[in-house]
């Protein structure tokens, strides 16, 4: 992951268009997503409830984030200033700002599950002691979790998490920490990635991961029914399910919920004909000849089909498939949530 620091004059340059960031206060561990009021080159306005700004004081710590042209850019500040007039408002002084270009693949579910991880000596998993330590897990993903114990390990080192969710089902898997971070108590937050992870837990996993994702989306949607919502009928043909989590995340929360996702392009013609929807997302990692005459087989057989394309950014200086994105509504990932949603409500 490549890390840059961001000068003020970038930072102003490119939070102009921005319209909705993710931030969090003090200690907060939760990233909560607030509307940009107005952004200047010292400091940013964000709308919020009265609710959120009744903790809040200033000179407290806070970062924020938001992505822009496949960066994701993390700002730290501080509160400059609290207005409760008849709309909520907290004015965030800019300290300094970075910008990643990797983003993680996968999307991570905050939790507070109760584990157990052990020591081994070796990536093959060989216990380094018999000793299980208990601890608790944070957040949770296909590729990796954060965990918080009182074993005391080094990065690098490889351990064994055992888990088993509220439903029953076990998952068991060989990790290694890339990140330790030291906290009260002579306690550790440990951020692992899986290793070797057998096609039965990854079963496991994948089941539960599928709960979380269907629990958050559920809490998007009744913070929607006062809102508008929209019936539109489309599908996104996905590459990756992983990926596209982050599109079906920012459709649910804009009110569309009438989507299918497909992996198997071979059956677009009869989904599109059985199911008839408005318009198609491909979510692609890449082109090739093979995706090449799908897209322009859909164009052909059904013309009257809108098509938005999401392709990764090294695409967007790429000459040999130019002709295929010249004919698109095209985006780039890692997605920029806030352009997203402005290219997507015209579809729905």
């Amino acid at each position: 992951m490549s890390v840059i620091t961001v000068t003020k004059d970038e930072l102003f340059e490119v939070i102009q268009y921005i319209n909705l960031i993710r931030a969090r206060f003090g200690t907060d561990n939760i990233w909560t997503v607030y509307p940009v009021l107005y952004s200047g080159f010292e400091s940013i306005d964000l709308i919020c409830s009265s609710n959120s700004v009744s903790h809040l004081e200033s000179g407290q710590e806070v970062s924020f984030k938001f992505q822009r042209d496949g960066y994701e850019y993390v700002v730290k500040g501080e509160v400059a200033d609290i207005s409760t007039k008849s709309t909520s408002t907290v004015t965030i002084k800019f300290i300094e700002a970075i910008k990643y270009y990797n983003l993680r693949k996968h999307i991570r579910f905050e939790v507070e599950l109760c584990s157990q991880i052990q020591g081994s000596s070796a990536k093959d998993g060989t216990a380094s002691t018999n000793q299980y330590f208990e601890a608790t897990i944070l957040n949770l993903s296909m590729g990796g979790l954060m965990v918080a114990t009182s074993a005391d390990f080094a990065s690098n080192d490889f351990i064994e998490v055992n888990v088993t969710f509220e439903s029953g089902i076990s998952f068991k898997t060989k990790a290694q920490i890339l990140r330790k971070q030291s906290i009260q108590n002579e306690r550790y937050f440990y951020g692992v990635k899986f290793i070797d992870t057998s096609k039965d837990d990854l079963v496991n996993l994948s089941e539960e991961i599928t709960k979380l994702e269907k629990t958050y989306f559920n809490s998007l949607k009744i913070g929607k029914k006062s809102q508008s919502t929209f019936d539109t009928r489309f599908a996104i043909f996905s590459t990756d399910v992983d990926e596209s989590y982050s599109i079906r995340e920012a459709l649910v929360k804009l009110g569309a919920e009438n989507f299918d996702v497909l992996t198997n392009f071979k059956f677009y013609y009869r989904f599109i004909s059985e199911e008839k929807p408005k318009f198609m997302i491909l979510d692609l990692n890449s082109i090739d000849n093979e995706v090449e005459k799908v897209i322009e087989n859909i164009g052909s057989d059904f013309p009257q089909l809108s098509t938005l394309l999401i392709l990764p950014i090294s695409y967007q200086q790429e000459d040999k498939f130019k002709h295929i994105i010249s004919k698109l509504d095209v985006l780039f990932k890692p997605l920029i949530y806030n352009e997203f949603e402005d290219k997507i409500i015209k579809y729905l």
